[in-house]
C-alpha cells in the first residue's frame, strides 16, 4: 500500500479514528477517577565510616562496602518483618524503592501507600530498624572475636605465671610441661589456621559485598593466628634449648634461666598484642552504630503522586488512536472487496466509466430531478457523458444496468441515467427487468400493472405497458408487471429479442434495470443488449464475486462495457469533470474525436 492510499484510507475511516481517540481518552479519565490515590514519603540515609582505622584493623570496611551492605539490608526480609510487626500490618516490598544518589554515600528511600501518614511511618521505621540491625550484626561479629581473644589471654596469662614460677625454681619437669602446653597451643592454632584457609578457599572468585566483608574478617583472623603461631614456635624452640643444657656448668649464669626470661618476654608480647586487639574491637563496636544515620526524615505528603489525570488522558487517547489505526489496517488487509478504480481496472480489465454516490434505499434517489445541483447529480451527469461517448462509437441503442452482487444498488443509477438522457431531448424507455423484486414503479410513484411480464407472457401491446413519467419530458417507464408466483419458466430469449427490437423503434435509448446478476433472467437479458454496465460498490463488492459474474456474462457473449463505482470518495475532481462535460457538450456532434480525448483525460484524472 502506497502512502497516498494509506492517507486516503485513514481519511475515509476518520470517524473510527476519532471514535478510538475519544474512547481511549475517556477510559483514561475513568481509570484516573476509580484508581485510589497513592502517596509517597521520602527519607535519606547517610552511610559513612566513622573514626580513623588503620589497615591492620580486623574489621576494616571501606565506605563502598558499607554502602553496598546497607543497600541490600534495608529491603531484606528481617527488616521488613520487624517494620510490619511494629506497624501491626504487613508492608509490600514492591511499595519500597531504594535509590543510590550518584557520587555520594547517601541512600534515598521512597515508600508509596494509600495513606500518607502510613507511608511516612514506614519510611522512618525502615531507617530505625536498619540502624538496629547494624548494631545487632556488629555485636554478633564482635562477640565471637572477643570470646576467642579473652580465652587466649587466659591461656597466655597462665603460661606467664608458670614461667615466672619456673624462673624462681628451674626444673626439667616444669620445662617439659611448658613444652607440652606450647605444643598443644601450636596444634590448636594450626587447626584453626587450616580451617580458616579452607573457608577462604571456598569463597567465589567474584564475591558479593557481604561475602567480601566476611572474607576480610577471616583473612584478618588468619593473619593474627599466623603471627601468634610464629611466637609460639619461637617459645617452643627456646624451651627445647632449655631442656638440653651445655656439657659443663662452668658458666656463671645458667643459660636455661636466660632462655626462660626470653620466653617470658615473648609471652608478654603476645599478651600485649591480644589486649590491643581486644581494645580495638571495643572501639570499633562503639563507633559501628554511627555508620548509618538518617539525615532527612520522612513527612506525610499532601498531594498524591498517582493517579495523574492528564497523563492518563493523554496515554488513553494515544492508545485508542493507535488501536483504531491498527484495527483499520487489519480490517482493510482482510477485506477482499474492490476499493478503487485502479484496482477494478487491473483485476477486471474494464474501464471505470463513472463514480456515483448512490444509496441502497430507493426513496428519494432521483437526484438528477429533485436535486440537480448536488454533487451526486453532477457525478451522474459525468457518468452519462462517458456512456454517451461510448454509445456514440458503438451505436448503442439499448443499455442494461446490472449489479455485481445482490446488495449493490443499481435501480437509482438506471433511473437517473434515463432522466438525464430525457433531459437532453432523447426519447428514453426505462424498463424494470427485475420480475421478482421490482423497484422502479415505487421510485416514480406508479402502480405495478401491465408491464414487462405482460408483454412477454400475454402478448400485450407495447403502448399498453408504457407509462409516461410526470415531470420528465420524453421518458417512458415500463414497470415489471405482475408475474405468476408459481411460474418456473425462464424468459424466452426470442421474445425478448423481438420485444427489444420493437422498443428501439419507439425510442432513442432503452435502459433496463436488470435483475440480480446471479439469476438466469439477467443472463438472457444481457445477451441481447448493446451494452451492459456493471455496478460495483466500493468497499463492499467482493473481488471473487465480481470476477465470477463478469466471467459468466462474457461466456454468453454479453457486452459488458464498463464499471460504475458506487459510493466512491467525493472530491473536487467530480466538479472538474462536470465542467469539462459542459464545455464539450456543444461540440459532441461536430467534433466527436476531440470530445473523446477530453472525456478520456477527465476519466483518467478521476481514477
Amino acid at each position: 500500500m502506497e502512502i497516498k492510499d494509506l492517507i486516503l484510507l485513514m481519511w475515509r475511516k476518520a470517524r473510527y479514528i476519532v471514535l478510538g481517540l475519544v474512547l481511549g481518552a475517556g477510559i483514561g479519565v475513568f481509570v484516573a477517577k476509580v484508581q485510589p490515590p497513592v502517596y509517597e514519603a521520602t527519607t535519606k540515609i547517610l552511610v559513612s565510616r566513622v573514626g580513623e582505622q588503620s589497615n591492620s584493623d580486623m574489621f576494616l570496611l571501606d565506605e563502598e562496602q558499607l554502602y553496598a551492605v546497607n543497600l541490600q539490608l534495608i529491603k531484606s526480609q528481617p527488616v521488613l518483618n520487624e517494620v510490619s510487626s511494629q506497624l501491626g500490618s504487613k508492608i509490600n516490598k514492591d511499595d519500597i524503592r531504594v535509590e543510590e544518589i550518584a557520587n555520594t554515600t547517601i541512600i534515598q528511600v521512597k515508600v508509596q501507600d494509600n495513606d500518607p501518614q502510613r507511608a511516612a511511618a514506614i519510611a522512618n521505621l525502615l531507617v530505625q530498624t536498619l540502624v538496629q540491625q547494624n548494631h545487632t550484626l556488629l555485636s554478633e561479629r564482635y562477640t565471637a572475636s572477643e570470646n576467642a581473644i579473652t580465652e587466649q589471654l587466659d591461656q597466655v596469662q597462665k603460661q606467664i605465671d608458670s614461667l615466672q614460677t619456673q624462673i624462681g625454681q628451674i626444673s626439667d619437669t616444669g620445662i617439659q610441661e611448658q613444652l607440652t602446653q606450647v605444643g598443644l597451643q601450636i596444634e590448636q592454632l594450626q587447626t584453626q589456621v587450616s580451617g580458616l584457609e579452607q573457608e577462604i578457599a571456598g569463597f567465589p572468585f567474584s564475591p558479593s559485598p557481604r561475602q567480601r566483608i566476611s572474607l576480610a574478617e577471616k583473612q584478618a583472623q588468619l593473619d593474627q593466628l599466623n603471627s601468634l603461631m610464629a611466637i609460639y614456635q619461637q617459645i617452643q624452640t627456646n624451651l627445647t634449648y632449655i631442656g638440653k643444657p651445655g656439657e659443663n656448668d662452668s658458666n656463671l649464669e645458667d643459660p636455661r634461666l636466660t632462655t626462660l626470661q626470653s620466653t617470658l618476654e615473648l609471652y608478654r608480647q603476645i599478651n600485649i598484642a591480644l589486649i590491643n586487639s581486644l581494645e580495638n574491637i571495643h572501639l570499633v563496636r562503639a563507633q559501628g552504630g554511627q555508620n548509618v544515620m538518617q539525615i532527612v526524615s520522612a513527612t506525610p505528603s499532601k498531594d498524591p503522586i498517582l493517579p495523574m489525570p492528564n497523563l492518563y488522558f493523554l496515554l488513553g487517547g494515544v492508545a485508542g488512536l493507535v488501536l483504531a489505526v491498527i484495527s483499520i489496517l487489519i480490517l482493510d488487509h482482510m477485506n477482499d472487496s474492490l476499493k478503487s478504480a485502479g484496482q477494478i481496472e487491473d483485476l477486471l480489465g474494464l474501464p471505470v466509466l463513472g463514480f456515483v454516490f448512490g444509496n441502497k434505499r430507493i426513496k428519494g434517489e432521483l437526484v438528477t430531478s429533485h436535486d440537480p445541483f448536488s454533487a451526486g447529480a453532477e457525478a451522474l451527469r459525468a457518468l452519462g457523458v462517458s456512456v454517451e461517448i461510448i454509445g456514440a462509437e458503438k451505436n448503442t441503442r439499448s443499455l442494461m444496468i446490472m449489479n455485481a452482487e445482490p446488495a449493490d444498488a443499481r435501480t437509482s443509477i438506471a433511473a437517473n441515467l434515463a432522466v438525464l438522457n430525457a433531459q437532453q431531448g432523447k426519447q428514453v424507455i426505462l424498463l424494470d427487468g427485475d420480475l421478482k423484486h421490482p423497484h422502479l414503479h415505487s421510485l416514480f410513484e406508479m402502480e405495478n400493472q401491465k408491464g414487462f411480464a405482460e408483454l412477454l407472457n400475454d402478448g400485450l401491446e407495447i403502448m399498453g405497458a408504457c407509462h409516461v413519467v410526470k415531470g420528465v419530458k420524453g421518458m417512458t417507464l415500463i414497470p415489471s408487471g405482475v408475474t405468476e408466483k408459481d411460474s418456473t419458466k425462464w424468459l424466452d430469449a426470442k421474445k425478448w429479442e423481438q420485444l427489444l427490437f420493437e422498443l428501439q423503434k419507439k425510442a432513442d435509448l432503452v435502459i433496463v434495470d436488470s435483475p440480480s446478476a446471479d439469476t438466469a433472467d439477467a443472463q438472457i437479458l444481457a445477451s441481447k443488449m448493446n451494452a451492459v454496465l456493471l455496478v460495483v460498490e466500493s468497499g463492499h463488492t467482493h473481488i471473487a464475486s465480481v470476477q465470477n459474474t463478469l466471467r459468466r456474462f462474457q461466456l454468453i457473449g454479453s457486452g459488458v462495457t464498463g464499471v460504475v463505482l458506487n459510493r466512491a470518495v467525493q472530491n473536487w475532481k467530480i466538479n472538474t469533470q462536470f465542467l469539462t462535460w459542459l464545455k464539450t457538450r456543444s461540440a459532441l456532434k461536430e467534433k466527436p474525436s476531440e470530445v473523446d480525448g477530453e472525456i478520456e483525460k477527465s476519466a483518467i484524472s478521476l481514477s
